[in-house]
This record gives structure tokens, sequence and C-alpha cells, in this order.
């Protein structure tokens, strides 16, 4: 399966299944104006995907990843970053049984106590 279908089976059942975390997709890139060519850049290179809230105030960044999936170098610079910090980040790649099921379990065990 995709990345992206996988991102998407987790946001829609994410709220359902973890009521008090609020996932929210994170855009990386460079976008030109169709009106004069500008370039905007947003983000920041090595970004995960997702980021997320916990009710209460806990924080926590998702990289997902495909079963072939690689993390680049500047996504493993962002996690090296996040652990200096002591910011909660996950890097979640397929498995061969129930992804989405699995990533909600990792994501759990971030919830604040």
């Amino acid at each position: 399966m995709t990345e992206s279908a996988l991102q998407s089976q987790l946001l829609l059942r994410a709220p359902i299944e973890l009521p008090d975390l609020r996932l929210f997709r994170r855009n990386v890139g460079v976008a030109r104006s169709i009106r004069d060519g500008a370039i905007t850049r947003f983000g920041i290179k090595g970004q995960p995907d997702l980021y997320g809230l916990w009710r209460g105030g806990g924080f926590v960044e998702v990289e997902l990843k495909s079963k072939n999936g690689r993390l680049r170098p500047e996504q493993a610079a962002y996690a090296a970053w996040c652990a200096s910090w002591g910011v909660a980040h996950l890097i979640l790649t397929e498995s061969e049984n129930d992804t989405v099921t699995s990533w909600i379990a990792s994501l759990r065990l971030t919830q604040p106590k």
C-alpha cells in the first residue's frame, strides 16, 4: 500500500481510537505563483508528515514510511534534533499485519501521563 493511502487511513481512524490526540498533515515544499512566478518555500526540509497535539499539552512528530520507504538525511537530522530537545518523534513503518492498528498503538505510547 502507498504511504499516502496509509496516511489517509491513519487520519481517519486516529480521532476515533485516540480521541485525546489531534493529528495534522504537514506539507513541505515549494510553490510557484501563477500570477507572477514568485517562488514560496514552506515547511522545513526533513519535517515529518504529521504532527500531533495531545489534550493537555503533549506533542508528537510522526514520520510515516511505506515498506520500502527510507529516511532521507534531512529527515534523520530532524529526528536527531527532536531527540536532543526531548520532543517525541515516531518513525512508523508499514508492517506485514494491520499497519494502521500498530501505528495507533505506537502513538498511544506517546500520550503524556
